[in-house]
């Protein structure tokens, strides 16, 4: 009993061969035998009554999931002959040929997907019987209307073909037909048919509208109104796995992961997709530029977020700590990028420097008229080389000081004559410390003529004064980052 019930559950569960929208058109061709039930006797399912056969035909139309309609046509022999009767009841038998046409609309009772569907259906026939053969056949010719019910089963083959039988009950209209009229009833009929039936489409079938017929259609189920490619699927122009009608980002780059919305992964949610984020793994609420990295205003190497000291000036760039701030490695109070010694404490007023020792200055003082030259010229004389070569030897013991030579004069001459010794010999002195291995670069040298007397030059001791080379300390920064 378990293998019958898995055997029909089988059978019923194969995909059927019947109406869809793909296939929505359906022909048979059945062979037809015919009952009569009226006032000569009833003869259904009677099978003691001589068969009479018909042929038939079949035109149905898919309407919906649940209904078909369908037209039907038969032809052949009806009427009432019993086979075991003798030559003295033939007055009580009858037979015609009989013309049928039936209009009916088809309830399915299962759904499409199953191989066996039982159906009911109902409609309105015409029925035309004429004289079958010469003698007293007890028939008129004639024609009545004859709604009609009936049930049946279509049994799947193939894809197109399939197996159909129906049995179909009609009452007539008319009750003379077989030249008897007697009676509360008409005269009736009942069509057992059994056939083949193909099913096909004048225009192939393209269930989702889309312009792809199905058999082609490998989305078959595209929402209405979507562009779809020669495949029958959503158009996808930027490649990214997501279909335009759904993209909210349709010009994603080739390549580009995308999220279920085709936009470009944010993995970071800072507002700059992955894929031009040079800051993939930013903490979350942090403030980015245009390249997915934490925003640092003052451009100090740490982003705002970590910065404790955000206005940090733009020269002070790399020399920062960890939280943005100065560096002051010597602890002077004086910023590592201002400080010109910082790595050693000084004061402000020598760049961060430690002050000078006292000798030293006083080196400088006496240099101021200690440096000699013969008159008129820039010919330093030889008696200056000792306060030189101190300058010489204070310069070589302090790298980050750069030294502002000038020249100046009395005003005895001609004040371009003035100016132009002036210079040579702000120059003489700065080549004799050249020389000497100074770097040229931490020099500079110029001449002032008798611009900037510091005495009266109405006196010799003035002129005296006036005529002198003054040197003036510059502390450089000659420190990097290190």
């Amino acid at each position: 009993m378990k293998k019958i019930v898995l055997i029909g559950t089988a059978l019923l569960s194969l995909s059927a061969a019947a109406q869809t929208e793909e296939y929505p058109w359906t022909v048979g061709l059945y062979g037809v035998k015919s009952e009569y039930n009226g006032d000569l006797g009833n003869n259904f399912f009677d099978v003691t009554q001589k068969f009479n056969a018909m042929g038939a035909l079949s035109l149905s139309r898919y309407l919906n999931k649940h209904f078909d309609a369908s037209l039907y046509v038969a032809y052949g022999r009806y009427g009432s002959e019993d086979l075991n009767a003798q030559s003295s009841t033939l007055a009580q038998e009858f037979k015609a040929n009989m013309l049928y046409a039936d209009l009916t609309a088809k309830y399915k009772i299962l759904s499409e997907d199953y191989a066996w569907r039982p159906f009911i259906y109902a409609g309105v026939g015409f029925r035309q019987l004429s004289k079958a053969g010469s003698g007293d056949n007890l028939c008129k010719d004639g024609n009545d209307i004859v709604p009609t019910v009936g049930l049946g089963c279509d049994v799947a083959l193939s894809e197109h073909w399939g197996l159909r039988y129906t049995c179909g009950y009609g009452y007539g209209t008319s009750d003379d037909l077989d030249s008897r009229e007697c009676g509360d009833y008409n005269d009736q009929q009942l069509l057992h048919s059994l056939g083949l039936t193909y099913r096909f489409a004048f225009k192939p079938s393209d269930k989702d509208k889309d312009g792809v017929i199905d058999k082609l259609d490998k989305c078959p189920d595209t929402p209405a109104g979507v562009q779809v490619d020669e495949n029958g699927c959503p158009v996808d122009s930027d490649k990214d796995g997501v279909a335009d009608y759904l993209d909210k980002c349709p010009n994603t780059p080739a390549g580009v992961q995308v999220d279920e919305n085709g936009c470009p992964v944010d993995s970071d949610k800072d507002g700059v997709a992955d894929y031009l984020d040079q800051c993939a793994e930013t903490p979350e609420g942090v403030q980015v530029d245009e390249k997915g990295c934490p925003v640092d205003s003052d451009g100090d190497g740490v982003a705002d977020y970590l910065d404790k000291c955000p206005g940090t000036p733009a020269e002070a760039k790399g020399y920062v700590d960890a939280n943005g701030c100065e560096i002051d490695t010597d602890g002077d109070g004086i910023a590592d990028y201002k400080d010109a010694c910082p790595k050693e404490a000084g004061v402000a007023e020598n760049n961060g420097c430690p002050k000078m020792k006292e000798e030293e200055l006083r080196t400088f003082k006496q240099a101021v008229h200690g440096i000699q030259f013969e008159t008129g010229k820039a010919t330093i004389k030889k008696a200056s080389n000792p306060i030189l070569d101190k300058i010489v030897e204070i310069m070589n013991n302090h790298p980050n000081i750069k030294l502002e030579i000038a020249g100046h004069t009395d005003n005895v001459g001609k004040p371009e004559k003035n100016q132009k010794l002036s210079e040579d010999r702000a120059n003489a002195v700065k080549e004799y410390m050249v020389k000497k291995g100074i770097d040229a670069g931490r020099m500079t040298a110029q001449g002032f003529g008798q611009d900037k007397p510091v005495a009266d030059n109405k006196t010799k001791a003035g002129k005296a004064e006036n005529r002198r080379v003054e040197f003036n300390i510059v502390y450089q920064k000659l420190v990097t980052k290190e």
